[in-house]
């Protein structure tokens, strides 16, 4: 098994499903992730799409490789404060994500908190005109409108 990263830089279509204290789907939204190479390893960009749109920026990401060839990934976010929608919210979070082998698609779960009390389940997905694997380059890609999360 190389311990060498994947390529997971580019554009990813996030949906994610809001869950009550029950565990009972809320609403789902919709946003863009944008993953890139920065030092010493990777940086998240998330924004919600749709009539209320909001940023974050990610922090203390970590990631493993799993003995399935799948890749864990593991990070923290904050409200990005250069972001108009965003400017005046101080919410953080953490996030993990599973990447399958083939970096086509990923699932994983999400926590808001300080005002933003959120718990939401992800499933991720690459452009389909971005070509998966090593090497391989994103082209920009403008997504349709959708529900973007209350709150």
């Amino acid at each position: 098994m190389s311990d060498t990263l994947p390529d997971l830089a580019g554009t990813w279509d996030l949906r994610g499903t809001t869950l009550g204290p029950d565990g009972t789907a809320l609403y789902d939204w919709e946003a863009s992730m944008q993953v890139a190479p920065a030092s010493p390893g990777l940086s998240v960009v998330i924004e919600t799409r749709g009539a209320k749109t909001s940023r974050s920026v990610s922090f203390a990401e970590k990631l493993t490789r799993l003995p399935s060839g799948a890749w864990f990934l593991r990070y923290g976010y904050e409200a990005d404060p250069g972001h108009a929608a965003t400017a005046d919210h101080t919410f953080f979070g953490i996030s993990q994500l599973t990447f399958a082998p083939d970096l086509a698609s990923a699932h994983g779960s999400s926590c808001n908190y300080n005002g933003r009390y959120v718990v939401a389940n992800l499933h991720a997905s690459r452009w389909p005109d971005r070509p998966t694997g090593r090497g391989s380059t994103a082209r920009r890609h403008v997504a349709p409108q959708a529900r973007a999360p209350e709150g």
